[in-house]
């Protein structure tokens, strides 16, 4: 009898987790972002300030708490108007302090 009641609680718990990841419910994130309502996905994007520590084929910034941060730059954008020394604004995508990738700058404003 304990047998049986034990393989038929284990069935009922994979049952439950199972259906938990595709109800979307804790357990299971997704990682995507959601597409926008002309069926685009949307990247998210945010902003920093700082002072350009390093142009090169790439951004370093010296940021306000005295952290430096690298930015690739978006194919898109024309930084050759900046220099190092200039106080800007970086919209960004990706996540900062992410040793695996690099976020990457969408635009620039001097500030």
């Amino acid at each position: 009898m304990k047998r049986i009641a034990t393989v038929i609680l284990g069935a009922a718990l994979v049952l439950s987790l199972a259906s938990c990841s595709k109800l979307g419910l804790p357990g299971k994130q997704s990682a995507s972002p959601a597409p926008s309502e002309s069926g685009m996905m949307e990247i998210k994007t945010s902003t920093i300030t700082g002072t350009i520590n390093r142009m090169d084929d790439y951004l370093v910034l010296l940021l306000d708490n005295g952290d430096y941060q690298i930015f690739d730059f978006d194919k898109g954008l024309d930084a050759s108007t900046f220099a190092e020394g200039d106080k800007v604004e970086v919209t960004y995508t990706g996540v900062l302090g992410d040793e695996n990738a690099t976020p990457v700058a969408t635009k620039l404003v001097k500030q």
